[in-house]
């Protein structure tokens, strides 16, 4: 019952300040890949289907066309099931964070599991869901 609290309250943490129990002074649960992959998948099936919808209507005709193209194709490669790793880089400023939180909503929003990795602590504050 004490891990299963532990893993309950990092589990807030995480939601809250993207920061384990351990960051916190207190001792980290003891967790097993199956759960740490459940939590994961627990939380992607949390998204409002119909907000991530209305976020996807809101923003996609604000692209400009490289963006409306790197969209696509990514678009493509999911709905074609093809999956993959896709690397963005570009300058700041260029609209990388915007065209990757409308991809994460537009598969969101068919109530698919979307993971977005990000290799600085800055980048993954910036994508919604990590």
């Amino acid at each position: 019952m004490y891990n299963e609290a532990l893993i309950a309250i990092e589990d807030l943490c995480i939601v809250i300040a993207n920061l384990p129990l351990s960051n916190f002074g207190m001792n980290s649960p003891n967790r097993t890949a199956s759960d740490l992959m459940n939590t994961e998948m627990n939380r992607e099936l949390q998204y409002s289907t119909v907000e991530m919808a209305a976020i996807v209507a809101r923003n996609v005709r604000l692209m400009n066309e490289e963006q409306r193209t790197i969209y696509d194709r990514i678009m493509l490669a999911v709905s074609a099931g093809q999956g993959g790793f896709f690397f963005l880089d570009a300058p700041g400023g260029t609209g990388k964070t915007f065209v990757i939180s409308l991809i994460l909503a537009e598969i969101r929003s068919n109530n698919e599991i979307a993971l977005a990795v990000a290799s600085s602590g800055i980048a993954a504050t910036l994508l919604d869901g990590e």
